[in-house]
Protein backbone atom coordinates (compact mmCIF):
# COMPACT_ATOMS: atom_id res chain seq x y z
CA UNK A 1 0.00 0.00 0.00
CA UNK A 2 1.33 3.42 -0.89
CA UNK A 3 1.11 6.31 1.53
CA UNK A 4 -1.60 7.99 -0.57
CA UNK A 5 -3.77 4.85 -0.20
CA UNK A 6 -4.10 5.16 3.59
CA UNK A 7 -7.73 5.42 4.72
CA UNK A 8 -9.01 8.97 5.06
CA UNK A 9 -7.42 10.82 7.95
CA UNK A 10 -4.80 13.34 8.88
CA UNK A 11 -1.23 12.49 8.00
CA UNK A 12 1.56 14.48 9.58
CA UNK A 13 4.84 14.23 7.73
CA UNK A 14 8.24 15.39 8.84
CA UNK A 15 9.89 17.99 6.67
CA UNK A 16 13.02 15.99 5.94
CA UNK A 17 13.43 14.19 2.66
CA UNK A 18 16.45 12.29 1.37
CA UNK A 19 18.67 14.22 -1.04
CA UNK A 20 21.62 11.81 -1.07
CA UNK A 21 21.98 8.12 -0.28
CA UNK A 22 25.06 6.02 0.46
CA UNK A 23 25.70 3.00 -1.73
CA UNK A 24 25.43 0.68 1.29
CA UNK A 25 21.82 1.84 1.92
CA UNK A 26 20.48 1.01 -1.54
CA UNK A 27 17.80 -1.62 -2.07
CA UNK A 28 16.34 -3.36 -5.12
CA UNK A 29 13.97 -1.03 -6.97
CA UNK A 30 15.66 2.22 -5.92
CA UNK A 31 15.98 4.76 -8.72
CA UNK A 32 19.03 7.02 -8.92
CA UNK A 33 20.33 9.82 -11.10
CA UNK A 34 23.95 9.23 -12.11
CA UNK A 35 25.53 11.74 -14.48
CA UNK A 36 22.09 12.70 -15.82
CA UNK A 37 21.13 9.07 -16.51
CA UNK A 38 18.33 7.33 -14.62
CA UNK A 39 19.62 4.11 -13.06
CA UNK A 40 17.51 1.39 -11.41
CA UNK A 41 19.00 -0.80 -8.70
CA UNK A 42 18.12 -4.39 -9.64
CA UNK A 43 19.42 -6.09 -6.49
CA UNK A 44 22.08 -6.01 -3.83
CA UNK A 45 25.06 -8.33 -3.50
CA UNK A 46 27.24 -9.12 -0.54
CA UNK A 47 30.83 -8.06 -1.19
CA UNK A 48 33.77 -9.73 0.54
CA UNK A 49 35.87 -6.58 0.74
CA UNK A 50 35.23 -4.51 3.88
CA UNK A 51 33.84 -1.07 3.12
CA UNK A 52 32.75 -1.97 -0.42
CA UNK A 53 29.26 -2.46 -1.88
CA UNK A 54 28.32 -4.31 -5.06
CA UNK A 55 25.19 -2.99 -6.76
CA UNK A 56 23.52 -4.62 -9.79
CA UNK A 57 21.94 -1.86 -11.90
CA UNK A 58 20.16 -1.36 -15.21
CA UNK A 59 19.80 1.78 -17.32
CA UNK A 60 19.26 3.10 -20.84
CA UNK A 61 22.63 4.53 -22.00
CA UNK A 62 22.40 7.80 -23.90
CA UNK A 63 18.57 7.70 -23.78
CA UNK A 64 18.40 4.81 -26.23
CA UNK A 65 15.99 1.86 -26.23
CA UNK A 66 18.84 -0.45 -25.23
CA UNK A 67 18.78 -1.64 -21.62
CA UNK A 68 22.20 -2.13 -20.14
CA UNK A 69 22.79 -4.17 -16.98
CA UNK A 70 25.98 -3.95 -14.94
CA UNK A 71 27.34 -4.69 -11.48
CA UNK A 72 29.00 -1.70 -9.91
CA UNK A 73 31.46 -2.08 -7.05
CA UNK A 74 31.71 1.11 -5.02
CA UNK A 75 32.97 2.22 -1.64
CA UNK A 76 30.04 1.75 0.76
CA UNK A 77 30.12 5.46 1.64
CA UNK A 78 29.76 6.67 -1.96
CA UNK A 79 26.92 9.22 -2.00
CA UNK A 80 24.46 9.04 -4.90
CA UNK A 81 21.49 11.20 -5.90
CA UNK A 82 18.21 9.34 -5.40
CA UNK A 83 15.09 9.87 -7.51
CA UNK A 84 12.96 7.28 -5.69
CA UNK A 85 13.60 5.31 -2.49
CA UNK A 86 10.51 3.32 -1.53
CA UNK A 87 10.68 2.03 2.03
CA UNK A 88 8.07 0.15 4.07
CA UNK A 89 7.01 1.97 7.20
CA UNK A 90 4.52 0.97 9.89
CA UNK A 91 1.90 3.70 10.41
CA UNK A 92 -0.40 3.47 13.45
CA UNK A 93 -3.24 5.81 14.37
CA UNK A 94 -1.89 7.81 17.29
CA UNK A 95 -5.34 7.93 19.00
CA UNK A 96 -6.48 4.29 18.56
CA UNK A 97 -5.61 1.54 21.02
CA UNK A 98 -1.95 0.65 20.31
CA UNK A 99 -1.64 -2.10 17.71
CA UNK A 100 -5.31 -2.03 16.64
CA UNK A 101 -5.26 0.38 13.69
CA UNK A 102 -2.00 0.23 11.80
CA UNK A 103 -0.89 -0.22 8.23
CA UNK A 104 2.37 -1.03 6.47
CA UNK A 105 2.79 1.59 3.76
CA UNK A 106 5.42 2.36 1.15
CA UNK A 107 6.89 5.80 1.66
CA UNK A 108 9.12 7.47 -0.92
CA UNK A 109 11.92 8.97 1.18
CA UNK A 110 12.82 11.36 -1.68
CA UNK A 111 9.43 13.05 -2.08
CA UNK A 112 7.55 12.16 1.11
CA UNK A 113 10.20 11.88 3.84
CA UNK A 114 9.07 10.05 6.99
CA UNK A 115 5.67 9.69 8.61
CA UNK A 116 5.66 11.36 11.98
CA UNK A 117 2.07 10.48 12.91
CA UNK A 118 -1.33 9.56 11.48
CA UNK A 119 -4.87 10.08 12.82
CA UNK A 120 -7.60 7.87 11.33
CA UNK A 121 -10.89 9.20 9.97
CA UNK A 122 -12.89 7.77 12.91
CA UNK A 123 -10.99 10.00 15.32
CA UNK A 124 -11.25 13.02 13.03
CA UNK A 125 -15.04 12.83 13.18
CA UNK A 126 -15.15 12.86 17.01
Amino acid sequence: MRLADLPQGVLIMTGSVVTAVEASELQEGDILSVGGTTVTVTGTDHHDLPGMTRIPVSYHPYDTETVRSERWTLPATTRLIPRQLLRTERVDCMLCEPGTNGRDVLVDRVTEGWVQSWVCDAHLQM
